[in-house]
């Protein structure tokens, strides 16, 4: 056999210089689009299996790949929206100008609701340990196990 013949099978084709993988099918790959996509469709309230039917996962590979997005799907596409609607009042537009300070009046009044009051600080008791509480505990006891006066002093 020359360089160019390769070995045929039945039908006349070449055989492959390259074996196929025998594993199975290959691994999902992650991609901004899907996590985007599934994001949107939970922050929508769809469930975790209509999501995988959606796009064709099955549900564990899912939960695998998108779980930020299966969390906090709401939060994020929150998140993007703000984004788009400041880049539309910084190009100009007076709704989105309006609606971000809206958003920005919001931001403050929740930030001022969560802020720590510079109070001072409350004095706490002292904390006894132990044996003092014991001590203490014991000196109030009253009625028929109250201890009794103690025995006067023998003069010399």
């Amino acid at each position: 056999m020359a360089d160019d013949e390769r070995p045929v099978d039945l039908f006349g084709e070449p055989f492959p210089t390259k074996a196929p993988d025998p594993r199975g099918r290959k691994s999902h790959r992650r991609s901004a689009q899907l996590a985007e996509k599934v994001a949107v469709l939970k922050a929508t309230g769809s469930s975790n299996l209509e999501i995988a039917l959606l796009i064709g996962l099955s549900e564990p590979t899912l939960r695998k790949y998108y779980f930020r997005e299966l969390e906090q799907g709401s939060e994020l596409i929150r998140q993007v929206l703000n984004e788009k609607i400041f880049e539309k009042a910084m190009g100009g537009t007076v709704g989105a100008q309006r609606l971000a300070l809206e958003l920005l009046e919001k931001g403050r009044a929740v930030d001022v609701a969560y802020r720590r009051r510079p109070d001072e600080p409350e004095a706490k008791p002292e904390r006894l340990g132990k044996k003092a509480e014991r001590q203490a505990a014991a000196e109030k006891v009253a009625g028929l196990f109250s201890p009794g006066q103690p025995p006067a002093k023998l003069a010399h």
